[in-house]
């Protein structure tokens, strides 16, 4: 028997390399000769660098930048080759920035540019960026600031280092101080986000408030991006209002594209072609994955999905073990899928995501105990 286990993260509690180790091993403890192998699951977001390096390598590289709030911090990207791996959640990610301090008004993407100069001074010609999980609604002024890009205000002032309550107030640009190098170099976004930039669908209205807006700060940024992308299309002849996925992170895919050689990309698919996951499927007889929420979320390009697709094209039996499921999850339940919720009962947010390993290795021990017993009443009683 070959068991296939791929996990997202379980936010806030355990990174999808560590979720498919306390997967793996309680399922080497059930079923011991059964052969595990683990693929763990990133879309881009946080804990993708960890999960690129493990399927394809690279090395790392370290550097001091600003992060959301712009605090100095020691990051890293990855090189191999003229390639580079970047991620967006390394200075600007939400989990950075504490609970009281969450204002999408108030922080920037400075240290995404400053990431990817380094990674062009460093000779990469390509450069992946991953851009889920982020802070930020400053449709990518702050990285563009830090590659060299002027923003003035009416009366001439500069607006640095680019956040979001700059959006409204944005005049004129000046492109000029692009490197060369930058604009030659291709930078390819990877995330799982088609929302545009802006409106009902867009950036702030969709995502802002999970960083910290209330609703009149959505209704601010939603037309501060507006604003922004009638400067950019004078500037450049650009329409960035228009692009699937440029809502990507408080917008800095639209923003990155008006001024850069840009494509973007999906994540999961992305990653899942790296690993050669649809090789490894479709050698196994049962996938075991899971994150920390299953909600209505899910179809909307989550990781999981992929994985609940690929599946079903080989008819393949799916457990997926989650923190928490909606209702709204659990109809996507169907088939050959079963979900189980490793919280063993009423508890807080706070003590489940405080004992995550503990709950996640002693429901995938019950689930796959009830797995064997279920095949030996079918006359399977040999497993492997």
């Amino acid at each position: 028997m070959r068991i296939l286990v791929a996990p997202a993260s379980f936010k806030g509690s355990l990174s999808s390399i560590q979720a498919a180790g306390i997967i793996a091993q309680a399922a080497g403890k059930i079923l011991p000769q059964a052969e595990v192998e683990t693929f763990p699951l990133a879309d881009g977001g946080e804990g993708t660098l960890q999960v690129i390096q493990k399927l394809i390598g690279g090395k790392k590289q370290w550097l001091a930048a600003l992060d959301a709030l712009t605090r100095k911090k020691k990051v890293f990207w990855l090189k191999k080759g003229d390639k580079a791996y970047l991620e967006l959640a390394q200075t600007s990610g939400l989990t950075l920035v504490p609970s009281s301090a969450r204002n999408p008004l108030y922080t920037t993407t400075y240290g995404v540019g400053e990431m990817i100069l380094s990674a062009v001074k460093a000779g990469c010609q390509k450069i992946y960026l991953g851009v889920g999980g982020s802070a930020t609604n400053d449709g990518g002024i702050g990285a563009l600031t830090a590659l060299g890009v002027k923003f003035f205000t009416r009366s001439h002032q500069i607006l640095w280092p680019g956040k979001g309550e700059d959006l409204e107030r944005i005049y004129q640009i000046d492109a000029s101080g692009l490197p060369a190098e930058v604009k030659k170099a291709q930078l390819i976004i990877m995330t799982d986000v088609r929302n545009v930039l802006t409106g009902r669908k867009g950036a702030a209205y969709i995502y802002a408030p999970q960083k910290g807006a209330s609703e009149e700060i959505v209704r601010r940024l939603d037309k501060g991006l507006k604003h922004y992308a009638g400067v950019v299309k004078k500037v450049t002849g650009k329409n960035i209002l228009t692009i699937a996925g440029g809502g990507a992170a408080g917008g800095i895919a639209a923003g990155l594209y008006g001024f850069l050689n840009v494509r973007i990309v999906s994540g999961i698919e992305t990653i899942l072609e790296w690993g050669s996951f649809e090789n490894k499927l479709a050698r196994s007889d049962l996938v075991i994955t899971g994150e920390g929420s299953l909600d209505e979320q899910v179809e909307y390009g989550k990781a999981l999905y992929a994985v609940f697709h690929l599946a079903e094209k080989y008819h393949l039996p799916v457990i997926a073990f989650a923190g928490s499921i909606s209702e709204k999850g659990f109809r996507l339940a169907r088939g050959r899928r079963s979900f189980f919720s490793i919280v063993p009962g009423p508890v807080s947010t706070r003590l489940a995501m405080a004992k995550a390993k503990i709950f996640l290795a002693q429901t995938v021990s019950q689930v796959l105990k009830l797995y064997c017993w279920g095949k030996s009443k079918r006359g399977s009683r040999q497993l492997y």
